[in-house]
């Protein structure tokens, strides 16, 4: 689990004692392999490759090491069931029309993003450029052969439409006047169209989200990362007993990587997170 970096006044805080005082229990990790695989009876062999270590080990981070287990399995589970969701669904999810389309490359541009078209669970839809006649010249689709654009909702063409309602034309003369005023119908009539195409669009995509249970889905999946970050988060606070505990708290640091910035921290917070990831990477080695 990424954790945001302390501030350098923060992790300098971190006292050379206290430093000093975290790595008997960190370089104890490195045994842990050497432990738990060296020489076994038959009897040990074939079961758990830590069962003899385990009945030493605290309880609690015992309990604690399974419900993250199954945390683990349950999150898995939920982001599988939502990716198969969006696959089944992905024949009868409608492209937006061709004349609401705006921005390329909405995915990268910030002011885009929010409104940029997306499938039936929220991913960044890229289409095919080469139909979009209408939209995209031969020399534009033929250099961007796929994009995902942004699309005009319906309540930014009522908007639109209202602005469009409210302006006065004006003109120094007749006919720049009547010129004004021809386009201001013009413009009218364009997003009349163009919300009564949002207006269906949204309808049909709304209906399909809701027949197919995305809601659903993706409060199955915000829940259980919910309960893999509890459940990690319970690992790293209860006090290991044994050499046991120390593998199972370094597994679920592992699973959540240590970021990189963290690793490049000059300070004794990144001087800790760089042992840990010495220690991480010999226990690998040595499983392996």
């Amino acid at each position: 689990m990424t954790r945001p970096i302390p501030a350098a006044g923060e992790a300098m805080s971190c006292s050379r004692r206290s430093l000093l005082s975290a790595l008997p229990g960190l370089a104890a990790a490195t045994a842990i392999p050497a432990v738990l695989d060296g020489p076994r009876t038959a009897s040990a062999a074939s079961d758990h490759p830590a069962a003899s270590v385990r009945i030493q080990e605290n309880p609690d981070l015992l309990r604690a090491y399974d419900r993250l287990l199954a945390a683990r399995a349950e999150a898995a589970a939920a982001e599988d069931a939502l990716e198969w969701l969006a696959d089944e669904w992905k024949h009868l999810w409608p492209l937006a029309p061709e004349e609401l389309l705006r921005g390329a490359n909405a995915q990268y541009e910030v002011n885009w993003k929010p409104s940029a078209e997306r499938d039936i669970i929220g991913r960044y839809l890229v289409r095919d450029t080469s139909v979009l006649t209408t939209r995209m010249s031969r020399a534009h689709r033929q250099e961007s052969p796929q994009t995902c654009f942004s699309v005009l909702n319906s309540s930014e063409a009522l908007e639109t439409l209202d602005d469009w309602k409210r302006h006065v034309p004006k003109g120094r003369t007749e006919k720049s006047l009547a010129s004004n005023r021809a386009f201001k119908e013009k413009a009218i009539e364009e997003f009349e169209r163009k919300l009564a195409l949002a207006e269906k669009y949204e309808a049909e995509t709304d209906h399909l989200r809701r027949i197919a249970g995305v809601d659903d889905a993706r409060n199955r999946v915000a829940t259980a990362r919910g309960n893999l970050h509890r459940a990690e988060h319970d690992v790293s606070l209860i006090p290991a007993f044994a050499l046991e505990g120390l593998r199972i708290k370094a597994e679920a640091i592992k699973a959540s990587d240590i970021p990189d910035t963290l690793l490049a921290h000059d300070s004794p917070l990144g001087n800790m997170a760089r042992i840990l990831q010495s220690i991480l990477d010999v226990a690998e080695r040595t499983s392996a």
